[in-house]
C-alpha cells in the first residue's frame, strides 16, 4: 500500500535527528517486518493476482464467442479494472520482498512506486466513472444518447490521467529511498511538500471516489427499494445505465389487444409515443398486478418491413435485479480504499487501521472478481448457450 509515512514527521535532512527517532518508529511498526504479516499481504496480493486472470480469462473468452456483450459499460470496465487490478498485485509482492525493493536504484524504486499508484488510480477512476454512469442514467434526466456517448471517454481519460498523475509524482521525488521496518518509500524533503506531492497526484482522487461513490450507491439504494414497493404510482422511465437488449427485459414483445384488454389494467391514460414517461403497469381500481413497465420499442413489421411502435412490458423483477448488481461496482472502492485514505489523513495511523487499509487495498481483485460474477450480462450468456444446445 502507497502511504504517506509516519517518518514524514521527521527531519530526516538532519541525519542525528534521524537516528535518535528511529528506535522508536522501529519498535512501533516492527509487525510490518514480521514473517506473519508478510506471508499474510503476500497471500491476499496472491488472490487478487489470480482473482484478476480469471477475471481477463473469462472477458477473452466472451470477447471471442458473445463479442455483443462488449458493448455494455459495465464488462468493459471489469476487464480494464482487473488489468488494473494485476498490475496493482505484482506491484504489492514486490513490495513485500524485502531484499529485491534494497536493492533498486533510484530509478526502479520510482517505477514501482509509479506502478503502484498507477494500478490503484486508475482502478479508482474506472469505478468513478461506473458511478457517473449510474448517476446520470437513474438519477437524473440528462438523455439518454448524452450518457452514452460519454461511455467512449471513461477508459481513455481514466487511463491518461493515471499515467500522468503518478508520473508528476515521482518526478518529484529526488532520492527516495525504501525503508524496511516501515515497508514506505521517503525521500528527503520537507514534510508538507512530501505530504502536498502525494495528496494532490494521489490521495486526494482516491477521497473524491471513495466519498462520491458512497453516496452514488446509496441514493441509487434507496431509489431502487422505492421502486420494488411503488405499484401504484407513476414512476420514471426505466432508463439502462449501459448498452441493454429489451428484448431480454420484456415480458412479451407485442400484445395484442385481447391480451391487454383481458389483463383489467386501466391503460386508458398512457402515453406510447416514443420518449414517453412510462408508467407502472399496476394502476387503476381493481387492476390485476404486473411486474413490469409499459416500454414502446420501434420494431420492424414482419409482413410489411416497416417499423412500428410496439407497446411492451418491461419486466420490473430483471430491470431492477439488473440495476442493482451494477451498484456494487461503487461499492469496491469503498471497501477497498477506504482504509488508505483514513491512514494518509493521521500522521500516526494505529496498527490496527494500517493492517485494515492495506489488507483491503491488497485484496482489491477478489472483491472485483466477486463484484464481476454478479454482473447481469453474465447470467444471459450462460442462459443463450443453454439455449443453444437445447
Amino acid at each position: 500500500m502507497t502511504m504517506d509515512s509516519p517518518l514524514n514527521g521527521l527531519d530526516v535532512s538532519g541525519l542525528e535527528g534521524f537516528l535518535d527517532n528511529m528506535a522508536e518508529v522501529h519498535e512501533r511498526w516492527a509487525f510490518v517486518v514480521t514473517a506473519e504479516y508478510r506471508v499474510a499481504i503476500q497471500t491476499l496480493a496472491s488472490l487478487s493476482l489470480v482473482s484478476s486472470l480469471l477475471v481477463l480469462g473469462v472477458m477473452l473468452w466472451v470477447r471471442l464467442r458473445h463479442r455483443s456483450y462488449f458493448k455494455r459499460l459495465s464488462l468493459r470496465v471489469s476487464g480494464y479494472v482487473a488489468l488494473a487490478d494485476l498490475l496493482s498485485a505484482i506491484a504489492e509482492l514486490l513490495m513485500m520482498n524485502t531484499d529485491l525493493m534494497l536493492r533498486q536504484s533510484e530509478h526502479g524504486l520510482r517505477f514501482i512506486l509509479w506502478l503502484s499508484m498507477f494500478s490503484s488510480l486508475l482502478f479508482v477512476f474506472l469505478t468513478l466513472c461506473m458511478a457517473v454512469q449510474l448517476h446520470l442514467s437513474t438519477l437524473t434526466r440528462v438523455r439518454v444518447g448524452v450518457y452514452m456517448k460519454l461511455e467512449q471517454w471513461y477508459v481513455p481519460l481514466s487511463t491518461v490521467a493515471s499515467v500522468m498523475l503518478p508520473a508528476i509524482a515521482v518526478a518529484q521525488m529526488k532520492g527516495i529511498m525504501w525503508v524496511p521496518w516501515m515497508h514506505a518509500f521517503n525521500w528527503p524533503v520537507d514534510a508538507w511538500k512530501r505530504k502536498l506531492v502525494l495528496w494532490s497526484c494521489h490521495f486526494v482522487w482516491i477521497t473524491v471516489t471513495v466519498v462520491y461513490t458512497a453516496c452514488v450507491a446509496s441514493v441509487l439504494a434507496l431509489v431502487i427499494r422505492r421502486m420494488w414497493r411503488n405499484s401504484v404510482d407513476v414512476v420514471a422511465e426505466p432508463r439502462a445505465p449501459e448498452k441493454w437488449d429489451w428484448a431480454r427485459l420484456t415480458a412479451s414483445v407485442r400484445p395484442s389487444e385481447d391480451t391487454m384488454a383481458s389483463d383489467d389494467t386501466d391503460l386508458s391514460h398512457d402515453t406510447v409515443s416514443s420518449g414517453s414517461t412510462l408508467h407502472d403497469v399496476s394502476r387503476g381500481s381493481g387492476a390485476k398486478v404486473m411486474s413490469g413497465y409499459v416500454l414502446t420499442l420501434v420494431s420492424n413489421d414482419a409482413l410489411t418491413g416497416r417499423p412500428i411502435a410496439v407497446r411492451s412490458y418491461v419486466d420490473k423483477t430483471r430491470f431492477l435485479r439488473s440495476v442493482q448488481r451494477l451498484v456494487l461496482y461503487p461499492l469496491v472502492p469503498v471497501i477497498t480504499q477506504l482504509g488508505v485514505v483514513a491512514c494518509n489523513m493521521t500522521d500516526e495511523p494505529s496498527r490496527a487501521l494500517y493492517i485494515y487499509g492495506t489488507a483491503m487495498s491488497a485484496a482489491s481483485g477478489v472483491f472485483n472478481l466477486a463484484v464481476f460474477l454478479l454482473n447481469p450480462a453474465l447470467p444471459e450468456i450462460v442462459a443463450e448457450r443453454v439455449a443453444r444446445r437445447s
